[in-house]
Formats: C-alpha cells, sequence, structure tokens
C-alpha cells in the first residue's frame, strides 16, 4: 500500500470513528480485546496516525506512521570554486522528506491514572531534507556537463544537465522515550491525550555523491570539517548547528476514537 493510499484509509477511518456519539459504555483492560485509532499533531514531529490497543489494565500498545507535508524552501549559496566555469553563486531548493512508521509502548504506572511511560522507535529511510539546485552553477552544462561542485577537499558529482541532489540524513533507526497523559485506548469512545519525549535519531549529515581519487563515484556524509575557509558562510554553519542536534523534540497532541 502506497503512502498516499495508507493517509487516506487512516483518514476515512478516523472519520468514521469520530461519528460515533462520545459516551461511556462498559470497558475493562484485556489483551487486545479494544481498538483504538488516533490522529495526531506535533510541533516537531508533523501529523501521525496509529491504531492501538491494550494488552494489560497497565499497559498498551501502538503502531502507526508519522510524517511532515513536504514543504520546500528557497535559499542562496555563494561559490568560491576559482574556476572560471563556476557561477559565484547558486540557487537551492530544499524539501522536506519526513516519513517514519512508529512503534510505541505505553506503561500506566499508576493505577487509575492516565499519566504513562513511553518507549518504542521510529523507523524510515532516513531522509529529512533533500535539496537540489534550481540555478546552474555551470556557466556552460552542455560543454561542462558532469563538472562538480567543490566543497573543502571533496567535489560533487553533477549529472549531464549540471544538477546537484544532497540529502540531509538522520538514522533510519530512532529510540524513542517520553511521557504523556491520556490513554491510548480510552474507555471513553472519544479521548484526548499528549506525549512529551525525544527520538534520538543520531548526528545529522548532509550526504552527496562524490568522486574519489579514483574518479569513482562515492556518496560521501559531509561534516562542518570537511569544509574549508573558501566554503559558503552559511552552509558551515547550518552543519555546526545539525550536528548538535542528536535528539529530535516530539511535543504533540492526540485525539484517538475507540472501535470498540
Amino acid at each position: 500500500m502506497t503512502r498516499k493510499k495508507l493517509t487516506l484509509f487512516a483518514l476515512m477511518t478516523l472519520m468514521g470513528v469520530l461519528s460515533v456519539n462520545a459516551q461511556s459504555d462498559d470497558y475493562k483492560s484485556g489483551i487486545f480485546n479494544h481498538v483504538s485509532i488516533g490522529a495526531s499533531a506535533s510541533l516537531f514531529d508533523g501529523i501521525g496516525f496509529d491504531v492501538a490497543a491494550p494488552i494489560t489494565k497497565y499497559a498498551a500498545l501502538r503502531a502507526g506512521v508519522a510524517f511532515w507535508p513536504k514543504i520546500s524552501v528557497k535559499d542562496n549559496f555563494d561559490i568560491d570554486d576559482n574556476n572560471p566555469s563556476i557561477t559565484e553563486s547558486v540557487d537551492v531548493k530544499a524539501k522536506l522528506n519526513v516519513f517514519d512508521f512508529k512503534f510505541l509502548a505505553d506503561l500506566y504506572p499508576i493505577k487509575g491514572c492516565s499519566f504513562h511511560l513511553t518507549a518504542g522507535a521510529y523507523i524510515g529511510d532516513g531522509k529529512v531534507v533533500t535539496a537540489t539546485n534550481t540555478s546552474m552553477f555551470i556557466k556552460d552544462p552542455a560543454k561542462y556537463g558532469k563538472l562538480g561542485l567543490k566543497l573543502g577537499d571533496y567535489r560533487i558529482t553533477t549529472d549531464k544537465n549540471g544538477y546537484v541532489t544532497a540529502d540531509a540524513k538522520v538514522n533510519n533507526f530512532k529510540p524513542y522515550v517520553g511521557i504523556g497523559f491520556g490513554r491510548a485506548v480510552s474507555k471513553k469512545r472519544l479521548n484526548v491525550s499528549c506525549d512529551f519525549g525525544v527520538k534520538f535519531w543520531g548526528e545529522p549529515r548532509l550526504g552527496a555523491i562524490t568522486k574519489d581519487d579514483w574518479g569513482n563515484n562515492v556518496y560521501h556524509h559531509f561534516k562542518s570539517t570537511d569544509l574549508d575557509e573558501y566554503d559558503d558562510e552559511d552552509l558551515k554553519d547550518y552543519l555546526e548547528k545539525a550536528e548538535d542536534f542528536k535528539v529530535c523534540p516530539v511535543v504533540s497532541i492526540r485525539l484517538s476514537g475507540r472501535i470498540f
């Protein structure tokens, strides 16, 4: 099932759940004897959909997806390549590319209280941003073709039209821990809960295809220390700040509806 179909299915199911009257009924916690579907919004984690079920009166499991809309931003970088075929600056467009599956377990340590501890993981392809140039940094692409853009001691390879694609990446596997208030599967048909936690996604890095010493294409993860005094100061500043951002905070509100 594609991402769009999965998201559409979750939306349609949630709308059906929300059409049920929000009222209490008989409820007993047991192993997978109830199921709820939830939708969440987070300041740093984007939009999420999940399915939850209790495993005891003190614990529940959640599984779903979390993603950001594909928002694009534009910027301009200076180039000092000491090469007459290279322009002095290039326009770049970056697009968010966040989509993770999430698997979480909630533990309710206090009887009769909705306070919970949560542990689990987010799993995705690791690419959070994809960037490409929207203006040519090669003055004559037809002549110079795959001439690479120099960053530090590395030269990024372009396609035959002079375009470069780079990715901002984190780990594919991102452990999560947090706390929250509210139950994954409520005694009521409708329920609101909140979570506060962090994803440990490792050190963010910039990745692109470069040429090695033998002229072969190699995918290289750039660090701020790879850049030198001739590279764009804004780019170096972005990398230095990103490398300190090894965890991603998650502050989310979840609206859930119990199916049965």
